[in-house]
């Protein structure tokens, strides 16, 4: 399967690391558990680690510091090991007096990577930007979160990562700003590119029964499919055709200038049979049902 987005991106390898922040690991922490339980609010994480959510909401926000003594009371309160909350509590201090570790950039190096394998791996980040475009877009967290169907919290610290990593900025006015839109974002290559490919996929076609389930018009969405015999050496070809077809959707879509929805498009293309690598050779069996539509 291929998710197409609609921005063009460059390359870089990367490696994937843990929060180098404790104010960071905690919206990990509260994004995991969002995830498990799409009800799950920041009142509830607040009350599951006894502090108060004004407290906790200014702690994820950046605008209430994170002494030691917390690090440590709210490390052993989300099950951290002894050895990684004595971790935080030393890059807290190394922070506190502008150590060596951050003035080399090593840790915004590595919370990038991080944030990176975040943003391909979880879909509404990219679906964040895209909003952005839409023509009733509302500049403001809650709003998002309820249009994409997320939780406040996931929303908050997704627009937060994209501005750390620079694909969304906002203005003193408030106004939202795709910085992609020239067209270049940041990918990443070698196993971290799989694994985060794989955790999205999963994601989008979770999404996609979801509305096959629940959108019972066709209308509004489009799911078709089509079984045929082929041979492995046309799939370089039919991988091109369809980086076209997309490319040819997506300026057909972008000519429209008010747009207002956001969609996901994906298309696979998947070996259904085992036949030449059961054998260990080629196969030229005959196709015998083609075709096929939801």
């Amino acid at each position: 399967m291929t998710l197409f987005i609609r921005h063009m991106r460059e390359t870089v390898q990367v490696q994937i690391s843990t929060p180098i922040d404790f104010r960071l690991r905690l919206q990990q922490e509260l994004v995991s558990r969002c995830k498990k339980n799409p009800h799950y609010s920041l009142r509830a994480f607040a009350r599951s680690i006894n502090v108060s959510s004004s407290a906790l909401s200014a702690m994820l926000n950046g605008k209430r510091p994170i002494t030691t003594t917390s690090i440590n009371k709210l490390g052993m309160a989300i099950g951290l090991e002894p050895k990684e909350i004595s971790r935080y509590k030393v890059l807290s201090q190394q922070k506190k007096f502008n150590s060596t570790l951050e003035s080399t950039g090593k840790s915004e190096f590595q919370q990038i990577t991080l944030d990176t394998y975040a943003i391909i791996s979880d879909w509404y980040h990219y679906a964040i930007l895209e909003l952005i475009r839409v023509k009733d877009f509302n500049p403001s967290v809650a709003w998002v979160a309820k249009s994409l169907g997320i939780t406040k919290s996931e929303a908050n610290i997704a627009v937060e990562r994209l501005q750390r990593v620079g694909l969304l900025e906002i203005t003193p006015r408030g106004r939202w700003v795709d910085t992609t839109a020239d067209g270049l974002a940041t990918n990443i290559l070698d196993d971290l590119t799989s694994a985060a490919s794989r955790k999205l996929q999963k994601q989008i076609l979770e999404m996609s029964l979801r509305a096959l389930e629940e959108m019972p018009t066709t209308e509004l969405r489009s799911h078709t499919s089509l079984t045929l015999a082929i041979h492995p050496e046309d799939i370089p070809m039919a991988k091109e055709k369809i980086k076209q077809f997309r490319r040819e959707l997506v300026e057909m879509f972008e000519s429209n200038k008010r747009p207002t929805e956001v969609y996901h498009v994906n298309v696979s293309l998947y070996p259904i049979t085992k036949i030449s690598r059961a054998r260990g050779s080629e196969s030229d069996t005959t196709p015998t049902r083609r075709g096929g539509k939801l």
